[in-house]
């Protein structure tokens, strides 16, 4: 009786090296599905970064035009209340001892066709104001440019006043307004003033002026 081994089920396969290089070269190039999905999400990524930087610098470009104009606005609003504000505030001291020196005040920059009027306001209420002994201290409160019209500009202009007469020899304390209108193409000429004289002793006033000499 012949002795026979186990038969081994184990089977040695030879593979060809071409067939195992092609195998693992189509292995290698299958990348996991998330690969492809992360490099897109990456390319997106960087397309919105590159469009909202160039939205930025052109709306930072426009907004730098825009800001250049608000600020030369400002300054021109700025550089008329400073003006207006110094006329206002000049027109404000009045002294009967020195009627001179506010007829001065009244008509120093303002144009040639409102000199006069001015100094006709003068010569109406100074005999008043020499009468009653008047005198009047100011501070500027505040200065707003109103409205402008090309190169005309109105500019609104509030004072603190104090007057002193004979019959107020404490102080009388009152806010005057005016109304200043003012050309820029004319380095800032005054050509027209309202409020001026308002509160004054004989602004507005029918009766003659009284006489200043004694009796």
């Amino acid at each position: 009786m012949s002795n026979t081994g186990p038969i081994s089920n184990t089977e040695v396969t030879e593979q060809d090296p071409a067939a195992s290089a092609a195998t693992a070269a189509e292995t290698g190039s299958r990348r996991p599905w998330w690969s492809s999905v992360r490099t897109l999400v990456v390319v997106t990524v960087l397309a919105v970064v590159a469009a909202v930087t160039f939205g930025v610098l052109w709306a930072t470009d426009d907004s730098s035009e825009q800001l250049q104009a608000l600020q030369s606005r400002l300054d021109t609003e700025a550089e008329a209340e400073a003006v207006a504000s110094e006329y206002a505030s000049s027109v404000s001291e009045v002294d009967h001892r020195d009627l001179d020196g506010w007829r001065d005040a009244l008509t120093n920059g303002v144009s040639e066709q409102l000199e006069p009027k001015l100094e006709g306001a003068v010569d109406v209420v100074a005999p008043w104001l020499t009468q009653m002994e008047y005198t009047a201290t100011a501070r500027l409160l505040a200065a707003e440019v109103a409205r402008h019209d090309g190169d005309t500009f109105v500019v609104q202009v509030f004072v603190d006043m104090v007057s002193r007469s004979k019959q107020t020899p404490d102080g009388v304390a009152a806010t005057a307004t005016y109304t200043v209108t003012m050309d820029r193409a004319s380095d800032w000429t005054i050509t027209d003033v309202g409020g001026v004289g308002a509160g004054l002793p004989g602004a507005g006033e029918a009766e003659p002026a009284p006489e200043t000499g004694e009796r």
